[in-house]
C-alpha cells in the first residue's frame, strides 16, 4: 500500500464550493501502519478503521449541519459503509441507501474465514440498501448464481460502470499514430497476467517485428520479466516503470494502437467480476483492447467490436495483435467505436443515468 495518509475526512460542500473538512483521527494508534507493513495482514485494522470512522463522522451532520437533512442518496462504499450508514437512516432522513461495489468476488480471498466474512456483509449490505450500484452485470449474475441469494428480497441491482474521461485533446487521428505500439498497463503480477508478456512479445517478434510492447508499471514480477526479455533478445519490448504522472500515461498510452488485457481466470481474481479500470483507460484513449474472455468487458469489446477477445493463452493473444495490425481497415473501425463509445462514458454520464434510474424508482413506488 502507498505512503498516505489512513485517516477518514468528510469535506462538506454548499453550492459547489467545500465549506468544512472534518478529520476522524482519534483511534489512529488502530491504523497508523507504517508504509513498508500496509499488507493484507492489516486489513482487518483498518476495517475497524472504517467503521470508527464513518460513525463518528456521520453523526456530527445533525450537529454541524441540521438544514441538511432529508439525505437523498446515502452511498456507501462497500458493505462495511453501506450497513453503518444506513443505520443513520432515521437520524439523517435519509431516502436511498446505495451500496456500491468495487472489487468483489465470490471468494473474494484464498483465506476461506475472511471469504465468508466478506460474504456474509455483502449479503447483509444487499438485503439493507435500498439500490446496490454494481459495476458489472457479472456481480449480480454471481450473487443470484453461485452464492444463491434471493434477490427478490435484496435491494434493486443496477449496474453502474466505472467513468472515465475521453482524452480528446490527446487522442490523434490514425494517420498520424506511430505503428504498430501495443501497451500493457498495470503491476506485473499473476493477476494481471504479467506472465504472459514475453511469450507473446516472443510471438509478435516472429510474426511482425514491427509490433513494439511498452510495458508500464512493476511488481513482484518485474526482475524476472526482464530477464526473460533480455535472455530471448525480444528487441520489441520496452519497459517504462512505474509512470507517477497520470497525464504523462495519458500521453504515452494515445500514442499506442492497442491495448492489452491478458487477464487470467484465477481462484480469487476480481478481475472476473470487476469493471477493470486499465480497460476503461485504454478505451478513453482511443486504444481498441486484445483481452481474454475473463474480464467482463470482454462482452462489449465482442459485442461492440472494441477489439478482439481471446482464450487465456499466450499465442492466442499475440495472434489477435498480429491480425489487428495485418488489417488496418479493422483496425481503424475498432478504433472509431472506441472512440465513440469513450465519448458517453465520462463520470457525469454514467452518475447521471444511475441516479436517473432511481428517480424513476422511487416515482414508480409512489
Amino acid at each position: 500500500m502507498p505512503d498516505i495518509s489512513l485517516d477518514c475526512t468528510m469535506e462538506v460542500y454548499r453550492d459547489g464550493c467545500r465549506i468544512a473538512t472534518h478529520v476522524a483521527d482519534r483511534f489512529r494508534w488502530l491504523y497508523n501502519i507504517p508504509a513498508g507493513r500496509r499488507v493484507m495482514r492489516t486489513y482487518l485494522r483498518l476495517k475497524a478503521r472504517d467503521i470508527i470512522a464513518s460513525r463518528s463522522l456521520l453523526s456530527l451532520i445533525p450537529k454541524h449541519y441540521p438544514d441538511a437533512s432529508p439525505i437523498h442518496l446515502l452511498i456507501g462504499m462497500e458493505s462495511i459503509n453501506t450497513l453503518v450508514g444506513q443505520s443513520f437512516r432515521k437520524a439523517l432522513s435519509v431516502s436511498n441507501v446505495i451500496y456500491y461495489t468495487f472489487d468483489w468476488a465470490p471468494k473474494r480471498y484464498r483465506n476461506a474465514w475472511m471469504s465468508a466474512v466478506f460474504n456474509w456483509l455483502d449479503k447483509r449490505a444487499c438485503a439493507r440498501a435500498d439500490v446496490c450500484w454494481n459495476v458489472t452485470d457479472a456481480i449480480a449474475e454471481a450473487r443470484r448464481d453461485l452464492l444463491h441469494y434471493d434477490l427478490s428480497k435484496m435491494a434493486r441491482q443496477l449496474t453502474v460502470h466505472y467513468g472515465v474521461e475521453f482524452r480528446k485533446n490527446l487522442v490523434k487521428p490514425y494517420e498520424e499514430l506511430e505503428k504498430f505500439k501495443v501497451i500493457f498497463s498495470g503491476g506485473h503480477h499473476i493477476d494481471n497476467g504479467a506472465q504472459f508478456l514475453p511469450e507473446i512479445a516472443r510471438h509478435l517478434y516472429a510474426s511482425d517485428p514491427r509490433i513494439r510492447l511498452i510495458i508500464t508499471g512493476g511488481g513482484t514480477m518485474t526482475d524476472d520479466l526482464k530477464r526473460q526479455v533480455r535472455e530471448g533478445g525480444l528487441g520489441n519490448v520496452t519497459f517504462t516503470g512505474f509512470i507517477e504522472s497520470p497525464e504523462e500515461l495519458d500521453r504515452l498510452t494515445c500514442e499506442c494502437v492497442i491495448g492489452l488485457a491478458p487477464y487470467p481466470d484465477t481462484d480469487v481474481s476480481t478481475k472476473k467480476y470487476g469493471d477493470v479500470i486499465k480497460i476503461r483507460h485504454a478505451f478513453a484513449c482511443g486504444l481498441a483492447v486484445v483481452s481474454t474472455h475473463v474480464p467482463p468487458a470482454s462482452r462489449e469489446i465482442r459485442e461492440e467490436n472494441l477489439g478482439i477477445v481471446t482464450s487465456v493463452d499466450a499465442k492466442a493473444m499475440a495472434d489477435a495483435i498480429v491480425s489487428l495490425c495485418a488489417d488496418e481497415q479493422r483496425l481503424r473501425t475498432c478504433r472509431d467505436n472506441v472512440i465513440r463509445k469513450a465519448q458517453g462514458h465520462s463520470w457525469n454520464a454514467i452518475y447521471a443515468r444511475a441516479v436517473s434510474e432511481i428517480l424513476k424508482m422511487n416515482h414508480s413506488t409512489k
